[in-house]
């Protein structure tokens, strides 16, 4: 398994399977107890996109880690998984 640092993540560019761009990230929320990573704080690229997903109190977009499909020059995340998410908060 390849590591990365979490530094190198910093505003790394965020996009779906399908190649929308959702932004790029601005955090990461870690649980404290088992060091995983649960939430990607995004700065999404349009107001379109802040609307479409779940924000924060600042407008940041909030993506589970479990959409995540890949991460190397950019992240990948599953659209299918994101529209999950989104009916869920409902």
């Amino acid at each position: 398994m390849s590591r990365i640092l979490a530094s190198s993540l910093r505003d790394m560019r965020v996009l779906t399977d399908k190649g929308l761009r959702v932004g790029n990230i601005y955090d990461l929320e870690v649980d404290e107890g088992t060091g995983e990573v649960e939430t990607l704080i995004i700065k999404p690229e349009s107001e379109e996109i802040a609307q479409s997903l779940s924000t924060n109190d600042e407008g940041y977009a909030l993506v589970p880690f479990g959409a995540v499909a890949s991460v190397k020059d950019y992240i990948v995340v599953n659209e299918n998984s994101l529209a999950i998410q989104q009916l869920k908060s409902r």
